[in-house]
């Protein structure tokens, strides 16, 4: 085994299966990153820092622009050959040992050829967990190549966030300095993304500054994403700090509302619980619906109970989300316990909510929750979309619940029925 190999563990990989496989669209320590000083100063610094990143390359390592050298003894026929088979086999755990037995073989200047060889076999969604393992050890090996090889080969973000993200868990000062140097314009910056997913294990304070650096983003909405599971896994108290010292208001409440949903997943008592610890009010109402959702997708009775029990912005964002579950599975009792809300104008959000979710299957309960919309011109909207929808179904349940109407205007009623006479001319 060459000294440059990279040995992959079985963790890291079923990670990245279970991360690009599956999904294709996240060490408890807060002591302050080695460079010290605030998120600004460092940037200010990272032009001396890039210099310093090709000191850093491993011995023997090729520079940028070289082209690859064959290994002695094999070339990368073989290698092209080798990668086809691998890929080739339909059991993905003796891909991934197979893969990662062939990356133990390289040296640092092969990986190149082999992500190229790789790459022709095309990238496909399947094959992206071993395209991230062939990019993960590139970066162990010489990151700024694969990062070089990324920018003039690639479009999209994956394969430069994956190599920064196995850079920066080995040295955050030098990926951050690639991702602020490399990145152009007033958007927000996509490779620090790939640098907070790098060190959120390690130092989870540095990643949180980073984060606060991008604005409201896709961008920063991956970050969060990234980072959620290790705040959760500090517990419901440091959870709570960690919330409630985010200045930015927009990213306090997605938080408060990422994390609540994390732990919803698992126990939405718990998450329903903490979610009182919170002192921000816009933070309570949002994770509250994010819990709301879960929790009524796995226990729609307990989900309703909840809702009935909170009171303010908290129950109205709790109630929009269960209404849609109840109407799903009992269309007609949803609508009772819609009938016990508050009439008033915020609830409006909660009857639209359940006219959306029985529109199709179940129309004429959808429509008899109309008239709570105080807007005419809304109202008038829902009524020709349902009936129209409906009048293709079944039109003479359509035309006949029309013409039993006593709470709609004549002009509406009349437009309703027109509506099914241009459907018998046709």
């Amino acid at each position: 085994m060459k000294s440059t190999s990279i040995i992959l563990s079985a963790a890291w990989i079923a990670t990245i299966a279970a991360s690009f496989t599956i999904g294709s669209k996240l060490r408890p320590d807060d002591t302050a990153h080695a460079t010290g000083g605030s998120i600004a100063q460092q940037i200010k610094n990272t032009r001396s820092t890039q210099r310093t990143i090709s000191r850093a390359r491993p011995t023997g390592a090729k520079q940028r622009g070289a082209s690859a050298i064959n290994r002695t003894g094999n070339n990368f026929a073989s290698d092209a050959a080798q990668i086809a088979t691998i890929m080739a086999n339909n059991n993905p755990m003796a891909r991934a040992e197979s893969l990662i037995a062939l990356i133990n073989s390289l040296n640092p200047n092969d990986f190149e050829q082999a992500v190229v060889e790789f790459r022709k076999l095309g990238i496909t969604r399947e094959r992206m967990s071993e395209y991230a393992m062939l990019l993960h050890a590139w970066a162990k090996s010489d990151p700024v190549a694969a990062l070089d090889f990324a920018q003039n080969n690639t479009s999209t973000r994956f394969a430069r966030q994956t190599i920064l993200t196995s850079w920066a868990a080995d040295n955050p000062d030098a990926a951050f300095s690639w991702a602020i140097n490399n990145h152009e314009g007033e958007d927000a910056n996509p490779w620090l993304v790939g640098v907070i997913r790098g060190i959120t294990t390690n130092n989870l304070t540095r990643a949180t500054e980073i984060m606060t650096m991008l604005p409201y983003s896709r961008e920063r909405g991956e970050a969060l994403t990234s980072i959620i599971p290790h705040i959760t896994k500090q517990g419901k108290e440091k959870a709570t700090a960690w919330v409630e010292a985010i200045s930015d208001e927009r990213l306090r409440t997605g938080g408060a509302a990422r994390i609540a949903g994390f732990m919803a997943q698992s126990n939405p008592s718990e998450a329903a619980e903490w979610i009182m610890n919170l002192s921000d009010s816009e933070s309570i109402s949002r994770a509250t619906g994010e819990v709301a959702g879960i929790w009524a997708d796995k226990d729609l009775n307990a989900a309703v109970a909840w809702t009935d029990s909170l009171s303010g912005n908290a129950k109205l964002r709790a109630a929009r989300e269960v209404v849609m579950r109840y109407a799903d599975k009992d269309a007609n009792k949803a609508s009772s316990w819609l009938a016990t809300m508050p009439n008033e104008p915020e609830y409006e959000s909660v009857v639209r909510s359940y006219i959306r979710s029985t529109a199709e299957k179940n129309p004429e309960l959808s429509l008899a929750q109309i008239p709570r919309i105080n807007d005419e011109r809304t109202q008038n909207r829902y009524y020709e979309r349902i009936v129209g929808r409906w009048i293709q179904q079944d039109e003479n349940a359509a035309q006949t619940w029309v013409t039993q109407q006593d709470n709609m205007s004549e002009t509406m009623r009349k437009r309703l029925l027109q509506m099914s006479q241009r459907r018998r001319d046709r």
